[in-house]
């Protein structure tokens, strides 16, 4: 491992590759990650024995921006010869540069409607999936008509950035650095104590933390580092680029310095470089 937990920054995504009649393996529900590289490409990859990042462009070589993994679910058979199946959730998404929204179905990306110049995507289950819209509102996926429908919004603010987290509750970074929190009734703004000494710049809830990527006055870690969220004040987590939390607890980041994903799993105590993706720089990472 050539980084430290402490110099480390966050990156990767989820992604899978196998299709919705293929044999359960173990019976294991597995996260699906998504990691967009320097160039713009999204890499998917499955959480099981396998473990194999694949290259997954956007149609007509468009750049991705951001992206959001699912879950990979098993089902059991009827009987004991019956080793199960396997199927997507469909909770896999990404958002071009040209803020256009793609859903990872049949081993591709399919155009999704009802985004316009998203700056972010963000899930929990096909169920809770959102985007930022162009005009800072957030429009919610239907899994029915297979679009992005609805409108919800924040009074008075702009939202750049989201993270949806266990039930569906969302986590909201506004463009005048504010945070909020929306549990399914209503906003909350949380208490952020950096004030004008920081400005936020993406976020990430899971295993019962809150993660915030900020640009911080005086930091010697480059552009941004990470932080965890404890009463309102930032404590240095690690420095990372980019960070995200898949429902299983792994907590996945981009390193500050080599631009490549680690990860760390719970009971870990340090981060560890990816061997597949020690060779690509990330920009983000979803799961």
């Amino acid at each position: 491992m050539r980084l430290t937990s402490l110099t480390l920054a966050v990156i990767a995504t989820l992604g899978v590759t196998l299709s919705n009649s293929a044999n359960a393996e173990g019976f294991i529900n597995s996260p699906v990650r998504v990691a967009i590289d320097r160039l713009g490409v999204p890499w998917v990859q499955k959480d099981d024995s396998f473990g194999l990042w694949r290259e997954k462009k956007l149609p007509h070589g468009q750049k991705a921006i951001a992206a959001s993994g699912g879950y990979f679910h098993y089902h059991f058979g009827t009987s004991p010869d019956d080793k199960g199946y396997a199927f997507y959730e469909g909770a896999t998404f990404a958002i071009s540069e040209n803020g256009n929204a793609f859903r990872y179905q049949n081993y591709d990306w399919q155009s999704v409607t009802g985004c316009w110049g998203a700056t972010d995507v963000s899930s929990f289950t096909v169920d809770h999936v959102y985007c930022v819209n162009g005009d800072g509102s957030l429009k919610k996926f239907n899994d029915k008509s297979g679009s992005f429908e609805g409108y919800f919004r924040i009074d008075n603010e702009v939202i750049t950035k989201i993270d949806v987290a266990l039930g569906g509750v969302i986590w909201a970074i506004t463009e005048s650095d504010k945070l909020f929190k929306y549990d399914g009734v209503k906003w909350t703004q949380q208490k952020v104590a950096c004030g004008n000494l920081c400005s936020l710049v993406d976020i990430a809830v899971g295993g019962g933390q809150v993660y915030v990527v900020a640009s911080v006055y005086g930091s010697n870690d480059g552009p941004q580092s990470v932080y965890t969220l404890n009463n309102g004040e930032l404590a240095k987590f690690g420095s990372f680029y980019n960070i995200d939390v898949d429902r299983e607890g792994v907590i996945w980041a981009i390193s500050n310095y080599t631009r490549t994903l680690f990860y760390k799993r719970p009971g870990m105590t340090q981060f560890v470089e990816d061997p597949q993706m020690s060779f690509k720089v990330s920009n983000n990472i979803g799961s």
